[in-house]
């Protein structure tokens, strides 16, 4: 139950005790202060993160993917050798960032639903800036800026106090009102709709589209995997990022038959096909370590599994097509130089923004 909730019914669990009805409105105040309160908050972040690093489900995972990562790595450099030394360099470039970007996903999986909302925040962060400059920061002003970048933290912030539910109702409709508020009483008019309606995208595409990726760790209990509500998260950042690396290959070595070429002329039906192939086998490979969906139910398990890549893969190709979009019409190739040989951080986390929605519905609905 969230702190949310527990105020709704009028009880609260005090240091560990069973819960206690308060009915009194004279306790509202110290109530709420109890659902919001910092220090509640760091032990539940403490012990998520001790847990997290005594379970030996995770670190058996994080180990598998370390391996795979070395793997590619030697196969990469293999493959390397005669090649010229453009290419070389931009491949081993590509190589040190997904070392980087492992490492700080699985960093975040050991301190649990708190290093989950912090990676996505500063990732929502990092992309939602890339994109801002995109529009151009005179065009949007000094007031909606603020107004922008303010909203990552304070949308996180109220996730992690246990108001998820609300936030992911209202965050749409309260950015809409947030923004187009803060041009017109500002007398922003300079490109008044383009520029009020990209700023809208920009929120929700870097911040509530990925914030998803924390809300199906927050699905009931009932539906909890054996590694814990992380394996939910893994499962879905590893099949995006499976999808985007296998597509991307795939296509780069035998894709022949253009999907989209005004919007990504480097997409390919034979890559897009090659994809969903990979991302399905991996996800009946990985689904038994990181969901509730067992080989061993028989074909249910074995279909959620099947389903679920072919959904990711699906909806990663219509994310990576949409940040296509967004950089064709801003006449750049990538978001910004910050994670080399990759682009930017809105170039990496495009298929996030389709994926990390969808998912969630796909397994709140599987689950009833």
């Amino acid at each position: 139950m969230s702190s949310l909730d527990a105020v709704a019914k009028d009880e609260v669990t005090i240091a560990g005790t069973n819960t206690v009805p308060i009915s009194n409105n004279s306790f509202k105040i110290s109530h709420w202060w109890y659902a919001i309160c910092p220090a509640q908050h760091t032990r539940k972040a403490r012990g998520d993160i001790k847990m997290q690093f005594g379970n030996a489900l995770l670190l058996k995972f994080i180990a598998v993917i370390f391996s795979a990562l070395a793997l590619g790595t030697v196969l990469r450099l293999v493959a390397q050798r005669g090649g010229s030394t453009k290419t070389a360099n931009a491949r081993f470039s590509s190589l040190k960032t997904w070392w980087g970007l492992a490492l700080l996903m699985s960093l975040a999986a050991l301190m649990g639903k708190f290093g989950i909302i912090l990676l996505l925040a500063i990732a929502g962060a990092l992309g939602l800036r890339e994109f801002l400059k995109l529009i151009g920061w005179q065009v949007l002003g000094t007031p909606t800026l603020i107004a922008l970048f303010g909203s990552v933290p304070i949308y996180y912030l109220l996730v992690w106090f246990g108001f998820g539910e609300v936030v992911r109702w209202t965050a749409p409709v309260v950015f809409l009102i947030a923004i187009a508020s803060t041009r017109s009483l500002s007398g922003l008019m300079e490109g008044y709709i383009r520029t009020t309606a990209g700023a809208f995208l920009g929120l929700m595409l870097f911040v509530y589209g990925p914030s998803y990726a924390f809300f199906v760790t927050t699905l009931s209990e009932t539906h909890e995997p054996a590694m814990g509500a992380v394996g939910w998260f893994l499962y879905l950042v590893v099949l995006t990022e499976g999808n985007d690396i296998a597509q991307a290959l795939i296509g780069r070595a035998i894709g022949k038959t253009k999907i989209i070429p005004r919007t990504s002329p480097n997409k390919s039906l034979e890559g897009l096909l090659g994809g969903m192939v990979v991302t399905v086998g991996l996800a009946a490979a990985i689904a038994p370590w990181l969901t509730t969906w067992k080989l061993s139910a028989g074909w249910t398990g074995v279909g959620l599994a099947i389903l679920s890549g072919l959904l990711i893969s699906v909806f990663g190709f219509l994310g990576g097509a949409n940040m296509s979009g967004i950089k064709r019409d801003s006449g750049v190739k990538d978001g910004s130089t910050l994670l080399p040989g990759q682009g930017g951080m809105m170039d990496r986390i495009d298929s996030l923004t389709f994926t990390a929605p969808a998912f969630y519905y796909f397994v709140l609905f599987a689950s009833r």
